[in-house]
């Protein structure tokens, strides 16, 4: 209901409602997902692991600011007809969706065909993976100093950054889990990260504050809806790198393995998961 109340309005752009589209029909986005889950799984973020949902929330905020730290530089995207405390709000549902989105390819077992028939232990972290955690804290700075293509790298320097840093801190890795056989969660992290961002734009298109974009370099011609179609390059990275985030962080408050999210618990069964 969320989700048409927020297309409808996009056409009678009635206030405050037509401003504040985004955690309206985000909103929407995030409880249907989760219902179709749970009809699935029997379990969901919400039911299950609602202080993760709370989570996601809070850490949605630090991890866009960082993009928009980034587009101070790059200048990238513009918005129109917007507040800061809107922002605020609208930056609430970038983790949250993009992670929702991940749990329902998972319990559709999108992927499933990717993973080795034998799966292998999983690795010990080489010691030469600080190598790696050093690149990714360079590339994260690169977008400050060349700002006229700071776009093609500004997707890649969390991830880059945060996977070796989550493997050598013995928290759930994609690296890991790869070399282990595992590979459909980084395909799912990638389709996840290009449906957010279809629909992202889709409805960016048709609403009263929006933003548009400055990346002539990115085949002007060629749009769908307001980016560029080699844009959409930059979302198959974005779950991923959201992915890398929470992890780090959500080791230091949840220690219990979340199966919808494909998160290893602690080693010790004292931290295992209990009903909330």
């Amino acid at each position: 209901m969320l989700i048409v109340f927020a297309e409808l309005n996009f056409f009678l752009v009635i206030q405050p409602f037509a401003t504040w589209y985004i955690p309206i029909v985000w909103y929407g986005y995030i409880l249907f997902v989760d219902s179709i889950i749970y009809k699935i799984k029997k379990k969901s973020l919400i039911s299950t692991y609602p202080r993760e949902l709370l989570l996601m929330m809070a850490l949605s905020l630090p991890f866009w600011l960082i993009f928009e730290f980034y587009n101070l530089f790059t200048l990238t995207w513009t918005y129109s007809n917007y507040t800061w405390y809107v922002h605020l709000a609208d930056f609430t549902v970038i983790m949250p969706a993009l992670l929702i989105t991940f749990m329902l390819l998972s319990a559709l077992n999108i992927g499933k065909g990717l993973d080795a028939k034998t799966k292998t232990k999983p690795s010990k972290p080489p010691s030469r993976l600080w190598l790696l955690v050093l690149f990714g804290a360079f590339v994260s700075v690169l977008p400050i100093m060349i700002t006229n293509t700071g776009y093609f790298v500004m997707w890649l320097g969390l991830l880059l950054f945060f996977e070796p840093l989550n493997f050598l801190m013995k928290r759930t890795s994609l690296l890991q889990k790869a070399t282990a056989g595992e590979r459909s969660p980084i395909a799912r992290l990638l389709l996840s990260g290009l449906i957010v961002g279809l629909l992202l734009e889709f409805w960016n298109y048709q609403a009263y504050p929006k933003w548009s974009y400055n990346i002539p370099y990115l085949l002007p011609g060629l749009h769908l809806f307001a980016m560029p179609i080699l844009g959409y390059i930059g979302y198959l990275t974005f779950a991923a790198e959201a992915y890398v985030f929470y992890i780090f962080f959500r080791g230091f408050f949840f220690r219990y393995e979340n199966k919808l999210l494909e998160i290893n618990g602690a080693s010790d069964a004292k931290h295992k998961y209990q009903s909330q």
